[in-house]
This record gives structure tokens, sequence and C-alpha cells, in this order.
């Protein structure tokens, strides 16, 4: 996965986060989140590869469905006034972190360390699919770049090749089996 993808998918974000209604930040988006909630978890997806090329992180685990809401309210919250400048401003800051980073740049995640190459998939996934949530939350037309699904897919492919479901996946987008009510391969 490219550095390119990665730039691509933050564009895509702050581009729909741009067209969001001055008084719309406050709608319902996502579960328990409202519209700057979600978008503060988002932000965290360009936010996290900062802090984990850095050193890291000092929690052990991911956290429960209600810490990670949590921090994305807070997330939300710390975007202040002006949250599309706020974006802007980590977007570059983290764009230009990571084009003089390595490939195999080691990053200290909850989950172990593993290659900048490697993570960066993670969050073009995680930026798509929560812009692709807040778009239709807000009935925006916003279709993400081809290289930013192309990455999403490969890391649920794998996401499920790791859980023991890749068969059942593989037969779903074969059009041989559907898929079961509420299945996910995201923990």
């Amino acid at each position: 996965m490219s550095k390119e993808t990665f730039s691509e998918a933050v564009a895509f974000f702050i581009d729909v986060v741009s067209r969001i209604p001055a008084d719309a930040w406050t709608n319902e988006a996502l579960g328990v989140w409202k519209v700057r909630d979600l978008v503060g978890h988002t932000s965290r997806a360009i936010l996290l590869v900062e802090e984990y090329a850095k050193g890291g992180t000092t929690r052990s685990g991911f956290g429960t469905a209600d810490e990670i809401a949590e921090r994305g309210r807070q997330a939300g919250l710390a975007l202040g006034d002006d949250p599309v400048r706020a974006l802007r401003t980590l977007g570059d800051r983290v764009l230009a972190l990571v084009a003089h980073l390595p490939d195999d740049h080691p990053m200290h995640t909850p989950g172990g360390v593993r290659p900048l190459s490697r993570y960066l998939t993670t969050r073009v996934a995680e930026l798509t699919i929560h812009t692709i949530d807040l778009a239709r939350a807000l009935g925006i037309e916003a279709e993400p770049p081809r290289e930013c699904i192309r990455a999403t897919l490969y890391a649920l492919a794998d996401y499920a090749v790791r859980q023991g479901t890749g068969t059942e996946v593989a037969f779903a987008l074969t059009g041989r089996a559907p898929l079961s009510q509420g299945f996910s391969v995201v923990p």
C-alpha cells in the first residue's frame, strides 16, 4: 500500500468534512456518534499514525466499545471551532511526516509493532469506511478513490482470513452464499 493512497484517503475525508453544513454537526451519524463525534473518531486514523510513528502508545489494547466511542467524542471536541482547518493542519503535518519515513519504519501500536506500509493500509480502511459513513449520514455524494477502496477491501479480507472467516467472505463476494445476518470482520 502506498503513501499516496494514504494521502488520497486523508484528502477524501477532509473533502467530505469540508462539505458538512454548519447546522449538521450535532446530527445523528453512526451508532452512538453525532457528526462531530464521527469526524473526531475518523481523525484519529490520521493522528495515530503520528503517535505510533513517534514511539507508540502506552495502551495495551484497543479498548471497549464505550472507550472507543468516548475517544471519538473527545477527538471531535478537540477539533475546536474550526474542525476543517484543524483537520487540514493535522493532515498536512502527518502527511509530511509519513513522506519522510521509510516503508519499514516501526509503528508501535496496541496490537504490536508493524511496518509503516502495513499499518497505513489499516488507516486507509478506517478513513475510507468512516468517510463513507459520514457522507451517507449527511446525504452527501462522495465517491472514494479507487485505490482507497482497493486497500480497504484488502484490509477487510485480511481481517476475515485472520478470524477464520475468509472462505465465508470469498463465497459471499462470488455470489455462492450470503453472509449471515450481522456478519462483520471488524472486531
